[in-house]
């Protein structure tokens, strides 16, 4: 008795696991919250504005080319008075020697260099005082056979007396010669020697970072004591009297800029505050994934009040008539890897239920916050503005306001 009543006890667990397993499955998934919203028609009268951002006119990073000890650093008086070595947003002038490290190395290198190089301008030396002696003694052989040979002409000497002077001409003119291409190779220990001196001062020139322009410290890796890999950025440094404004375009905006234009740019971060600007420079090519063209406007920075990386608005003058075209916000468009496509989803009805439904589409160029669409989707048409990127094609959805 006491088995089926195990037997029936488990038997009707099973059944309630089942039978809640079942229920649960029915029931249905939460709705996502989503919020709706229409494709747009651009306005044709709008006026053209361009979200672009601030950049230096020029930034690099210092680095020492050679390794070794930072045994001095640039300092300036901070704000509590005392002497500092430079912090972000510190000003240098071009030259300012920013650090240094240990140089003995470097010296001792140089200093056996020059000790090649002096012995080098010896040799040459000693190879032109060798010429002037050979030189005088073929002088003086080129005499004395002048002699004999007169005398050999009135058969005054003998034929060995002859051959003596001769071989005596012979062998100072073969001195001469050697002398001569003494001096060429001593000219060339000596010129290799001041390349070797060359090469020498240059890792010793490395063991000072030198700001290369007037520029702001961005940044500073470098401090004493610390051993300097070759190649590891000490400083980043950067031009900021002058500012760029980077933006993009669509094609058929191109048109209304050129080089040297003036431009209005409004400073978001100063309420709006606007500067004058002039066109830098135009891509002569779209950015493939993008599909518009970057342009690069020049923004002077007077008091250097302006930072790196502000957003900016340019206002644009003129160009070509904008056509009709689509958009929807950025928010809206999602990016499906598993396709390599791009997404809109819009909302239907399934079996009394609102859920997503997804819609590949053509994307254009980004124009502020919104996107150019160049196929798939319909002017007024409701699509999901909000929530986008966390729904699958029929996720059922909740419309928010």
């Amino acid at each position: 008795m006491r088995s089926i009543y195990f037997g029936a006890v488990i038997t009707c667990s099973l059944c309630a696991i089942a039978c809640s397993r079942s229920r649960a499955a029915d029931d249905p998934a939460p709705a996502k919250a989503v919020r709706l919203g229409t494709v747009s028609l651009a306005r044709e009268d709008e006026a053209a504005k361009y979200s672009a951002i601030l950049t230096p006119n020029a930034q690099v990073e210092l680095a020492f080319r050679v390794p070794g000890y930072v045994i001095e650093l640039y300092r300036t008086k901070g704000a509590d008075g005392r002497l500092r070595p430079l912090e972000p947003g510190a000003t240098v002038v071009a030259g300012t020697v920013l650090a240094r490290i240990r140089p003995a190395e470097y010296q001792v290198v140089v200093d056996k260099a020059r000790g090649v190089k002096e012995e080098a301008h010896a040799g040459v030396a000693a190879a032109e005082a060798q010429l002037v002696q050979a030189q005088a003694s073929m002088a003086q052989a080129q005499l004395d056979f002048s002699r004999v040979s007169a005398l050999w002409e009135q058969e005054s000497i003998t034929k060995p007396a002859y051959d003596v002077s001769k071989a005596k001409l012979d062998v100072a003119e073969a001195a001469v010669d050697a002398a001569k291409a003494g001096i060429v190779a001593a000219n060339k220990r000596r010129e290799t020697a001041e390349a070797q001196m060359r090469e020498a001062q240059i890792p010793l020139g490395d063991t000072e970072l030198r700001a290369p322009f007037d520029a702001v410290l961005l940044e500073r890796r470098a401090e004493i004591g610390t051993l300097a890999a070759a190649g590891s950025p000490a400083f980043t440094l950067a031009d900021l009297a002058t500012l760029k404004a980077r933006f993009n375009v669509p094609d058929f905006g191109l048109a209304g800029f050129h080089l040297g234009q003036s431009l209005d740019v409004s400073i978001d971060a100063f309420s709006g505050a606007s500067v004058h600007g002039r066109v830098l420079s135009l891509a002569p090519a779209a950015d493939p994934k993008a599909r518009s063209f970057e342009i690069e406007v020049a923004v002077p920075n007077s008091g250097l009040k302006l930072r790196s990386g502000m957003i900016a608005t340019v206002h644009a003058t003129g160009g070509a008539t904008r056509p009709t075209r689509l958009q929807v916000p950025a928010s809206a468009l999602v990016h499906d890897p598993a396709g390599q496509r791009y997404l809109v989803y819009t909302v239907e009805q399934n079996v009394g239920r609102s859920v997503a439904k997804a819609i590949p589409v053509e994307p254009g160029p980004l124009a502020g916050n919104e996107v150019v669409v160049l196929s798939g989707v319909t002017a007024g048409q409701r699509i999901v503005v909000m929530g986008a990127n966390l729904l699958q094609p029929g996720d059922p959805v909740k419309e928010v306001e």
